[in-house]
């Protein structure tokens, strides 16, 4: 009898990509074979997300346009917006089963099993935030949580709802983890979280974020290390220090001439450059905080990439206030923004706030601080140019067979000539021109 088929789509952040293979490793264990979200499947899980109002709707639409593919076929939802408004996902007539993240680690309970019981030493370890993975199926970066939920309560977000207080994965895990994925291949390790810069508040005696990327650095095996996103007030001087010296520290990597194993790349929410703004989204710093940290980074390394967050739209921002907050981030020594339009989500406190901004405002900002987005990762890409770095190569690139296309240590993508056999691996590339914030080089011997 054939196995039965299962798919898997994943809306949102890192964090559900992580846990996304969490959910495909215990299904492969229980003897599912993973196909396409397109493909005809028996069953679907969707890992849904609630961060917008349109992430929510997005996540509705899909569930309907699932169902159609095969009538006959089991819809799971789980994720942030099956944890924090369930009813919503099981009013649709589409879906069969609505679970909360708690039980993302426990698919067993809740799908059919499969009619081949699979091996015992198939069965993945588990940590305190569910089953530890093996590989990221397509993906050279490998995504590792360390840790989950927020205490703070900033007015606009809904994460600690979903997510609930912050808790960390013992140190002793995260690197059973790591050793994993890097038994497995991964050239790189992302450590990722709700709120990242709190790892190990929660746990007497454990390593904080610093002791963390120490231990991390220090094991043989390991190629590479980044950060994912750390509040402005979690970033210590001892942190900076570790990142502009590559994780390096007080002795030199040997075994890694040139740079060491950490990659030079921040980022840090801002979401406003308006201190009125700031403080109705309880923000805990103002602009001035703010511009002293990316500076004291810049002075560190001054290759080092600072991408930043920024919220436009926040009710009762002005015309002034938003001109505050284009012309704080035009002086700041970014690399990129992400930016975000302004959602209302039921149950934060910004949400009952007045003077809600026009959502045509809300787009124009929001076109106005992509195209600085824009600029300022042109112009860091093109300080580049010259320059030796070192990468991580991905895929062949859509346009050749022959082209490469790769991820420097300092978040900016480019593109060499090579073969094959290099995908997955870390090379040194020469940097002969950037174009548009792409770099362009050639492989170093």
């Amino acid at each position: 009898m054939a196995r039965p088929t299962a798919a898997i789509k994943t809306l949102g952040c890192k964090l559900n990509q992580f846990e996304s293979q969490q959910m495909r490793e215990q299904l492969e264990a229980l003897g599912y074979c993973i196909v396409p979200f397109e493909a005809v499947a028996d069953l679907y899980v969707i890992n849904s997300c609630t961060v917008t109002t349109r992430t929510a709707r997005d996540c509705r639409q899909l569930c309907r346009r699932t169902k159609r593919l095969n009538p006959e076929s089991l819809l799971l939802v789980t994720g942030c917006y099956a944890q924090v408004t369930p009813e919503q996902l099981e009013q649709i007539a589409a879906t069969d089963i609505v679970i909360g993240n708690a039980a993302r680690g426990r698919l067993a309970q809740f799908v059919p099993p499969a009619d081949t019981a699979p091996p015992t030493d198939l069965l993945p370890p588990y940590a305190e935030t569910g089953p530890m993975i093996r590989a990221i199926s397509g993906h050279t970066r490998a995504f590792v949580k360390v840790q989950e939920g927020c205490d703070a309560h900033c007015a606009y977000c809904i994460i600690p709802l979903a997510r609930g207080a912050s808790r960390s994965v013992p140190a002793g895990d995260v690197i059973k983890q790591v050793n994993l994925l890097v038994a497995a291949g991964c050239p790189e390790i992302v450590l990722i979280g709700t709120h990242l810069g709190q790892y190990g508040a929660d746990r007497d005696g454990d390593a904080d974020l610093s002791g963390l990327v120490r231990a991390l650095c220090e094991l043989p095996d390991l190629l590479r290390l980044r950060l994912s996103s750390i509040e402005p007030r979690e970033i210590t001087d001892g942190l900076i220090e570790i990142v502009a010296a590559g994780g390096r520290c007080l002795e030199a990597d040997s075994s890694r001439p040139g740079r060491g194993k950490l990659c030079r790349h921040w980022h840090i929410p801002m979401q406003s450059g308006c201190d009125e703004i700031l403080q109705c989204m309880n923000r805990p710093y103002d602009t001035s905080f703010y511009r002293s940290l990316i500076e004291r980074i810049k002075l560190t390394q001054p290759d080092t990439a600072i991408g930043a967050d920024v919220i436009v739209g926040f009710p009762g921002e002005t015309d002034e206030q938003f001109e505050q907050t284009r012309a704080f981030i035009e002086s700041l020594p970014l690399s990129y923004l992400h930016v975000f339009t302004y959602s209302a989500r039921p149950g934060t406190t910004a949400a009952r706030m007045p003077d809600q901004v026009p959502g045509q405002v809300r787009k124009e900002r929001n076109h106005i601080l992509r195209a600085i987005s824009e600029r300022k990762r042109a112009a860091f890409a093109n300080n580049m140019v010259g320059k030796q770095l070192e990468v991580v190569i991905e895929q062949f690139t859509e346009a050749s067979d022959n082209e490469l296309s790769a991820i420097t240590d300092n978040y900016l993508r480019a593109e060499v000539a090579g073969s094959p056999e290099l995908i997955g691996s870390i090379a040194k590339i020469q940097v002969t021109n950037a174009h548009g914030g792409m770099l362009h080089g050639e492989l170093v011997e």
